[in-house]
């Protein structure tokens, strides 16, 4: 197959040469006809530079700083099969592209392939596969769960994941991440969900390893609490957008003013102030609840949640 490593970057000086150099290992140790392109966010640091010694393995690729939404125009554009997905502070073993491109030729229903992931020192495992859930009426995707760590079939499913491989076509047939999500978190929940909806499936391949700085630049902008609001905002603007389960809604509608209620109470004030984000984003989501009603025959919510149950 074609395959486009795709690495999105934002003001990752130090961390190009920490993570590139492994990527265009595994490049060249790849069976399948592979090149690496890098998204450069609008850097303001030296990036471009220090981008500038791997110029005969890169193609390097400037997009305006929408975050996960800059891989939507890159993905495909080379007439590729296969997007591997990454962030800027993941390094890679030398052998992480094959196995996970090898799911898409065994399992003609896969829409993503997800590695398993260590911290960037490779001692401790972060994760890889997740589960997806609605409780209390709040949706939530968690990777440690009882069981997380077992050692499982190369063909287990994962929800989704923030980095991986994606097939280039369902990609583009979903329009890729939603920029409702911006400045970022969740977006990869939500277009892994509408891919379940097709009956498309995620998979896990622990054959593929990488290794997570984790969120590096995301903390250094936004903070613990802006991030807090971030994602009450966008669990929020998922659940209002994807979910049509009348069970799952009402449980949604009794425990919101209780969760508001607790949060003011503790004195969470960011988690507040992404509920009311969320409201300032609701003709947006009714737009592409609209958009969905349109499309019949997808999978039901409470289906897809049963896969993780």
């Amino acid at each position: 197959m074609k395959v486009n490593v795709i690495v999105l970057n934002y003001n990752g000086e130090k961390l190009i040469p920490e993570c590139l150099p492994s990527i265009i290992e595994a490049k060249r140790a790849s069976s399948n006809e592979v090149i690496v392109t890098v998204i450069d966010n609008q850097s303001t640091d030296g990036s471009l530079e220090a981008l500038k010694q791997y110029s005969d393995e890169i193609d390097v690729q400037m997009r305006q700083n929408r975050v996960f939404c800059s891989f939507n125009d890159v993905v495909g554009m080379h007439g590729e099969d296969v997007a591997i997905l990454l962030n800027n502070d993941i390094r890679v073993d030398r052998g992480f592209i094959d196995p996970m491109v090898s799911v898409f030729y065994e399992r003609k229903d896969a829409f993503m392939v997800a590695p398993k992931c260590y911290d960037f020192d490779g001692e401790a495992l972060e994760g890889g596969r997740s589960k997806g859930f609605i409780k209390f009426g709040w949706f939530g995707a968690i990777a440690r769960y009882p069981g997380w760590e077992d050692e499982v079939d190369v063909f287990d499913y994962t929800f989704q994941s923030g980095f991986g491989a994606v097939r280039c076509d369902r990609f583009h047939e979903l329009e890729g991440y939603d920029d409702l999500y911006l400045p970022g978190r969740l977006e990869d929940s939500d277009i892994c969900f509408r891919a379940w909806e097709k009956g498309w499936k995620c998979y896990y391949q622990p054959d593929s390893v990488v290794y997570h700085k984790g969120g590096e630049s995301f903390k250094n902008k936004f903070g613990v609490k802006g991030i807090s609001a971030i994602d009450n905002r966008n669990s929020l603007l998922f659940f209002w957008k994807n979910i049509s389960s009348w069970e799952y809604w009402l449980r949604h509608v009794v425990f919101l003013p209780v969760r508001l209620a607790r949060w003011t109470i503790r004195g969470e004030m960011s988690a507040v102030k992404g509920v009311f984000e969320a409201f300032s984003r609701i003709q947006q989501v009714s737009e592409r609840r609209r958009i969905k009603r349109n499309d019949p025959g997808r999978l039901s919510d409470r289906a897809i949640f049963g896969y993780f149950r």
